[in-house]
């Protein structure tokens, strides 16, 4: 660790080294000064190092209670520390939780005091030419703010070009927020911030053939993944049966699993959850965060609004739903598929289509499956997912074009669309056994890709289709 404190000295006395500020009156003191002394004590310079590398990033506090939000690509997995400008002391960060398809990675330090946060905005409504600050650590100097505007709210990064989008209007791929501020090696992770001092992006990866042709992901789709990142009730196996609006500026309640400790209170989607154990909940994060310190039985004292009334009570934690395992008298390798013909902008209800050719799968090779036809067809698959032990996983489900994860009547994994191959996963603990799944999958234009992959507790990622079994319900009558 090393490495960590000398650069850390060097920042602090970098820092240390300043003249008195002129006053609150003086003209030099614009909005955007306001901007940055409010943000700064939030920006994270990030240092991770593993087998003699270091690489350097950033961040943005989000929590206060040390939670810290930056790309996967600046951790890579690898442990190191934070900087930020009101701790003398570098702080020693954990991995909580990873997305790699979305590059997104949740951090949490241990602070002696509580941390600044900044405040999460939306981008639904950014407009072209809106003000912005870059803030960040560009090459390892420490924290380091820029200004531009935005180029362009909702751009598509992996587009050709837009004459041919044009003709791809239900195109379903991720947007960026395309930005003009310097930006530089370093700087990944690190937030965007608007006129109003809020957090509307993360810095995540530029063009090296333009000039200030930068790119964040926008701030909406990081609030619609908070749940994944956080997913404090599988990481700690506890149930609320409570989802909240990721999108919302307060813990407003999205909706109330039946049967589940908060609908058998009577709480209800649009409610708002107002403090929990006498402590005001400002959104879901002040949620996500307090439920990470719970364990199954623990009794929550809430107060929540439900219209113009409040009303207290008392949840108690259950244990986490386990999605339910199969019997398979006579396992085989692979999946039971059947494929039908025609033109596709989501997967279709195989139920309602003429299905032209069935068979086993023992890998996903769609072009094979659905050959002779390289476009407009569409396969169900059918089967198990053999689970080696209890305890947490993700399952990735990539595909080029569409495709759904379904266990029994629930949707696990949603990649639908026409897209580019892309991964989309969900973190879920689930038992020893059989896990029963289905696929749904289709093919429009262009490539055609699908995958399944399954990451334990410790990132190890493996393709699952080793783990695919069917019921030979033939040997089963014999």
């Amino acid at each position: 660790m090393r490495p960590f404190h000398a650069i850390a000295s060097v920042l602090l006395f970098v820092t240390a080294f300043c003249f008195a500020a002129p006053s609150e009156n003086s003209p030099r003191v614009t909005d955007t000064v306001r901007i940055v002394r409010k943000t700064e004590p939030a920006v994270a310079a990030i240092f991770s190092q593993a087998e003699g590398r270091l690489s350097m990033g950033s961040g943005s506090v989000v929590h206060k209670d040390g939670y810290v939000l930056t790309n996967d690509h600046v951790v890579a997995g690898m442990g190191g520390v934070v900087l930020l400008r009101d701790h003398r002391l570098p702080l020693e960060y954990k991995i909580i939780g990873r997305m790699p398809e979305k590059d997104l990675c949740l951090l949490k330090v241990q602070a002696p005091k509580a941390l600044t946060a900044i405040r999460l905005g939306r981008s639904n409504d950014l407009m072209t030419g809106e003000p912005i600050l870059c803030a960040g650590n560009p090459g390892g100097r420490g924290i380091v703010y820029s200004s531009g505007i935005v180029s362009s709210p909702n751009f598509i990064l992996t587009a050709p070009n837009a004459l041919v989008m044009r003709y791809f209007s239900g195109d379903v791929r991720d947007r960026f927020i395309q930005f003009d501020a310097a930006s530089n090696l370093g700087n990944s992770g690190g937030p965007l911030i608007n006129a109003l001092s809020e957090q509307v992006g993360v810095v995540s990866n530029k063009n090296p053939d333009e000039e200030n042709i930068n790119f964040a992901i926008p701030i909406d789709r990081v609030r619609e993944n908070l749940n994944e990142l956080f997913a404090p009730e599988v990481r700690r196996g506890i149930f609320t049966g409570i989802t909240l609006d990721p999108l919302s500026q307060n813990a407003k309640i999205l909706g109330v699993a039946k049967k589940s400790p908060a609908g058998k209170l009577g709480i209800r989607p649009g409610d708002v959850l107002k403090s929990v154990n006498g402590k005001p909940l400002e959104s879901c994060l002040d949620w996500f965060a307090h439920l990470l310190d719970q364990k199954v039985g623990d009794e929550l004292k809430l107060s929540v609004s439900q219209g113009k009334k409040t009303k207290e009570v008392t949840l108690k934690l259950s244990e986490y739903p386990i999605p339910p395992t199969m019997e398979i008298e006579n396992p085989k390798p692979g999946l039971l598929f059947e494929v039908c013909h025609g033109t596709f902008e989501k997967a279709p209800a195989m139920e309602k289509q003429k299905v032209v050719k069935t068979g086993v799968a023992r890998a996903l090779d769609v072009l094979a499956m659905g050959a002779p036809k390289t476009d407009g067809f569409a396969i169900r698959l059918e089967g198990a997912l053999k689970i080696p032990d209890d305890g947490v996983y993700r399952l990735i489900l990539n595909s080029d074009d569409g495709s759904i994860l379904r266990t029994g009547k629930d949707i696990l994994v949603d990649n639908d669309g026409p897209h580019p191959a892309q991964d989309v996963g969900t973190l879920l603990r689930l038992k020893k056994g059989f896990l029963p799944i289905r696929i749904d999958y289709f093919e429009a234009t262009g490539d055609a890709e699908l995958n399944l992959f399954i990451e334990n507790s410790s990132g190890q990622r493996s393709d699952a289709a080793p783990l695919f079994f069917y019921e030979d319900t033939a040997k089963k009558t014999q």
